[in-house]
């Protein structure tokens, strides 16, 4: 393994541990990466705090690139604390509802499911409203409809079962790629992680 001297911070999603993501932890290691995962509470504190440790935990880190790769949840956390962060990098994003989630505003209609949710209503149902960062953001989502999220809500459109294509649009990203895999199944898809890579190997930081 070589050090190209780069960082990659992942950062899961809704429920997850840092743990989740130890199929791309293992690929960029293998590539020369220093990968750290950041772990943070998802619905039990508000984004802001959340967003705000993000940003200490990136910026201490001792790499002068750092790039953020963000699954779901954690892609939205990871563009609304771009504007925070120090460091050069870029911002890769897994099946993250950027436009909002139907899934969570249906359950933010029901008291019981809302609670499951708590803090992540907010994030989760308003996605990133506006972009402060110039950072060089790509998007890879899944069409493969099988998941959590088809109890809670019947798509009538593209989706990972979870979080629909179009929820995952936006003319600021750089690229986006809809791939053959589910809305979990993209954590260990080795296309994901091949897109990814050629995304943050660019240049461009």
């Amino acid at each position: 393994m070589s050090d190209n001297g780069e960082a990659i911070v992942l950062v899961h999603g809704l429920w997850m541990k840092p743990w989740t993501f130890f199929a791309f932890k293992r690929y960029f290691m293998a590539k020369g990466y220093h990968v750290y995962r950041f772990g943070y509470k998802t619905t039990k504190q508000k984004i802001n705090k959340s967003s705000d440790q993000l940003a200490a935990f990136v910026n201490s880190r001792p790499q002068e690139v750092v790039h953020l790769l963000g699954h779901s949840m954690g892609g939205i956390l990871s563009v609304r604390t771009a504007d925070k962060i120090r460091k050069k990098g870029k911002i890769a994003l897994l099946a993250s509802p950027i436009n909002g989630s139907q899934v969570a505003k249906k359950m933010a209609k029901s008291s019981w499911q809302k609670r499951l949710l708590h803090w992540a209503v907010e994030p989760l149902t308003h996605g990133v409203d506006s972009v402060k960062t110039s950072r060089s953001c790509q998007m890879i989502m899944g069409n493969w409809p099988i998941g959590i999220g088809r109890l809670v809500c019947h798509f009538d459109e593209p989706s990972d079962g979870t979080v629909a294509v179009s929820e995952t649009r936006a003319d600021w990203l750089a690229s986006h790629h809809v791939i053959n895999t589910n809305h979990l199944g993209i954590l260990r898809n080795k296309q994901a992680m091949d897109l990814t890579w050629q995304f943050l190997s660019k240049g461009n930081t």
